[in-house]
């Protein structure tokens, strides 16, 4: 299986009858996130519940990100994944766990040859859920020389076993899980320090209730990360009355004093403005506005804190439980948001995100004296 797909990455003909295979489009649209942590990727992934099961992703990690190789038994993020269970009538399962260099052992040899790949490295995706643990093997690969050429010098290969075929079908998914979504940290990818670009990968689903994989089904999918995030903000003060004191002895009071304080703040990455931008300024922690704005302080000094939340308003790549800022959102794109990547001529092109960030500014306004 494996071996047919990565030559189908250097053969126009067979890319050309992929291209035809129109029918796969309906019911497989998986989606691509890339962001960072900590100048270290993160990366998600989402397959519509309604989608024919994955049997093989390929992740493209493009030339200007490095690949350390750390030594086994190094914990090099935290991961957490959905899955529809289906003999546990499609509950959906939130899984949480880590992703690990791990050693090769008799099980993921027997896995990357399954898998018709020859691993530099071997991570593991090791979860829980409901009282079990599953470990996803995720093979660090030199790619094809077409694909090297091409900007993208590491492959990320993850093979999923078949979750709806027969119960006690030799190799079926624990559970009969199929993966919906995963986010994991990898500080074995540093981020470069600035650029644009372009992730990509490809997924096959599975010929569904067979447990073959529909190779003529083969999806390309891409994210964009533009670095670095910069959130510029700018102040303004001047002398403002903004109340008078309390009658004394039957005399009105004085105008006191304060401070009049204007703001603006503009959000870019790599030097050109977001897909999309929300800002929301706060001064002593109470809001006052969003992107600019102004207020009145009293009292030697206040803080201002603008925060931007960059390309994340299409949502957030599912971790089975309710959302938070800190999970990993994203701008969707659409097909139209792909470039066509050459070495894959013909292979449709379903989606592109553009991965969100949080980004923070802040200042100490000091009253006028």
């Amino acid at each position: 299986m494996r071996n047919s797909i990565r030559l189908a990455l250097v053969s126009a003909a067979a890319l050309a009858a992929l291209a035809f295979a129109g029918s796969a489009l309906a019911s497989f649209a998986p989606k691509l996130v890339v962001s960072s942590t900590g100048g270290h990727a993160r990366i998600g992934v989402i397959v519509g519940a309604t989608d024919d099961p994955t049997a093989v992703t390929s992740i493209y990690v493009p030339t200007g990100y490095t690949v350390g190789t750390p030594a086994p038994g190094t914990k090099l993020g935290d991961v957490t994944a959905t899955a529809a269970a289906a003999d546990l009538g499609n509950t959906v399962l939130p899984l949480t766990g880590e992703l690990d260099a791990i050693a090769p052992t008799a099980t993921t040899i027997a896995d990357a040859q399954a898998c018709n790949v020859s691993p530099a490295q071997t991570w593991d995706l090791h979860l829980s859920a409901a009282g079990q643990t599953l470990d996803i093997p995720l093979f660090v690969v030199t790619p094809l020389a077409p694909v090297v050429s091409s900007g993208y010098a590491t492959e990320l290969v993850v093979c999923l076993p078949p979750p709806d075929v027969p119960v006690g079908t030799p190799g079926r998914a624990v559970f009969g899980a199929k993966l919906l979504s995963a986010t994991f940290t990898v500080s074995a990818i540093a981020e470069p320090a600035k650029g644009s670009y372009r992730w990509t990968s490809l997924w096959t689903p599975y010929t569904p209730n067979t447990g073959q994989a529909n190779e003529a089904g083969t999806v390309e999918v891409q994210a964009l990360r533009n670095v670095p995030g910069a959130l510029a903000l700018k102040v303004t003060r001047h002398k403002t009355p903004l109340k008078k004191t309390p009658k004394l002895r039957g005399k009105p009071g004085k105008p006191v004093a304060g401070t009049t304080v204007t703001f603006a703040s503009k959000a870019t990455e790599n030097g050109a403005a977001p897909a999309s931008v929300a800002i929301t300024t706060t001064a002593a922690g109470k809001k006052v506005g969003g992107a600019s704005g102004s207020f009145k302080f009293l009292g030697p000094s206040v803080t201002v804190v603008s925060t931007a939340r960059l390309d994340s308003d299409s949502g957030s790549v599912p971790t089975g439980v309710t959302a938070t800022a800190a999970d990993l959102w994203y701008h969707d794109l659409g097909s139209t948001g792909c470039v066509a990547t050459a070495i894959f001529q013909g292979l449709p092109c379903v989606d592109a995100t553009v991965g969100g960030s949080t980004i923070v500014a802040k200042t100490v306004v000091r009253k006028l004296t």
